[in-house]
């Protein structure tokens, strides 16, 4: 007999997007989920008659479909890792510096927020003390410049993971946390901080996450003008393989913290490098498409002639991702035998039912996301959820019909 699970959930409103910037038991062992990327992918199957699933319900994918599990879409927790080191003040076309244009795109984006949401703010480097007295921005070539054999603070404190603590830990948006993290992030404007600690930053932010007890998804959204160095004498290295374990960190072992990475370009300065970033989101799970890491394109780019613009994009695309549209699949009955080609999500909404397509490339559709518990719905396919009916959208996850892929 084919099998059939669907859940109902109601998706709140994506207004704030206006404004900016997830199957297979055996006899005596438990559901193992299937890899993110792994083809077939097994599907969860219903459990007994009588608890959360309603077989009476009818799918518009026909009489291949029973039974109906209701829940909610997941709740968000992220953690905004910012670089402040001193490139960060190098002055964009626009006038405005690297930090301040990333503050006003972070600003907005925590300003729109629900208040359901759970955000926190961790700044790097840390340990240091600013070097303002010996560093800064050289007015006529735009970049950083120091004195010469100025003393360069020792590696010690800015590359151990544990230095780092967020300045504001993870917590809902009210009006007191929004304060709290524009008041962090501004404490560093006038300062001017040596190094970029990738791999001892990005590792802490990922701990800081595996530990919170805040429910839903978990992300952590990494912004860096800059590549990993001065950690060059410490057992950690400058090299960008340790990046991205810290990365995969989150994603491996049965862990669920995304890591998205957002890295500013800009080729006649110092600036990150599509080649170190990109390996850091595809393990951080959050690969912009299935063949992304060939092109170095896993990661999102904004660049310095554009900043203004690229920001608010990237941090609208992030948004849906991180805050929206991610739903939990059910644990199925514990001996299942499910086909690992029957699952489909459904919608039903103002406009009738659809059903929206798997795209392994995560533009325009649903995928797993690592681990294999939660599925995710991606790009326009997302932003549909919320505009198509507003609460009264039903999003179902349907067993037992062959899935439908773009």
């Amino acid at each position: 007999m084919t099998r059939f699970i669907a859940l109902r959930t109601l998706v709140p409103t994506l207004s704030m997007l206006g404004l900016l910037l997830v199957a297979c038991g055996s006899e005596e062992e438990p559901w193992n989920p299937p890899s993110a990327f792994a083809e077939p992918v097994p599907a969860p199957a219903p459990t007994e008659p009588g608890s959360e699933f309603d077989k009476g319900e009818e799918s518009i994918l026909g009489a291949c479909a029973e039974g109906i599990a209701t829940v909610k879409r997941d709740p968000s927790n992220v953690l905004l890792l910012v670089d402040r080191s001193g490139s960060m003040h190098i002055k964009l076309p626009s006038g405005q510096t690297r930090w301040q244009a990333t503050k006003q795109g972070l600003f907005d984006l925590v300003g729109a927020l629900p208040a359901t949401t759970n955000v926190g703010a961790m700044l790097f480097p840390q340990g240091d003390a600013p070097v303002n007295n010996y560093c800064r921005i050289d007015a006529a070539a735009n970049d950083v410049k120091c004195t010469p054999n100025w003393p360069e603070p020792t590696q010690n404190a800015r590359c151990d993971g544990q230095t780092y603590q967020a300045g504001v830990p993870s917590g809902l948006l009210t009006p007191a946390q929004i304060d709290a993290i524009r008041g962090h992030v501004s404490a560093s404007d006038a300062e001017f901080y040596w190094g970029t600690p990738l791999a001892s930053a990005l590792r802490a932010a990922v701990d800081a996450q595996r530990a919170s007890k805040a429910p839903g998804a978990k992300s952590v959204i990494l912004l860096t003008d800059g590549n990993p160095t001065s950690c060059d004498k410490t057992g950690i290295s400058d090299d960008i393989a340790n990046v991205v374990a810290a990365a995969r960190a989150g994603t491996e072992n049965g862990e669920l913290v995304r890591t998205f990475v957002i890295g500013v370009l800009d080729t006649a300065r110092q600036a990150a490098k599509a080649e170190n970033l990109s390996p850091v989101a595809a393990a951080g799970g959050t690969g912009r498409a299935a063949n992304c890491a060939a092109t170095n394109e896993c990661f999102y780019p904004v660049t310095a002639n554009a900043f203004a613009t690229d920001i608010k994009k990237v941090l609208e695309d992030i948004s849906l991702q991180a805050f929206d549209c991610t739903f939990s699949i059910p644990e199925p009955k514990a001996g299942a035998n499910p086909d690992p080609d029957s699952l489909n999500v459904e919608v039903k909404g103002a406009s009738g039912g659809y059903v929206v397509p798997r795209d392994t490339g995560k533009t325009n559709g649903w995928d797993y996301l690592p681990g294999g518990k939660q599925l995710q719905v991606y790009g326009d396919a997302c932003k549909k959820l919320a505009g198509d009916g507003g609460s009264s959208v039903e999003v179902k996850i349907v067993l037992g019909c062959k899935t439908q892929v773009k």
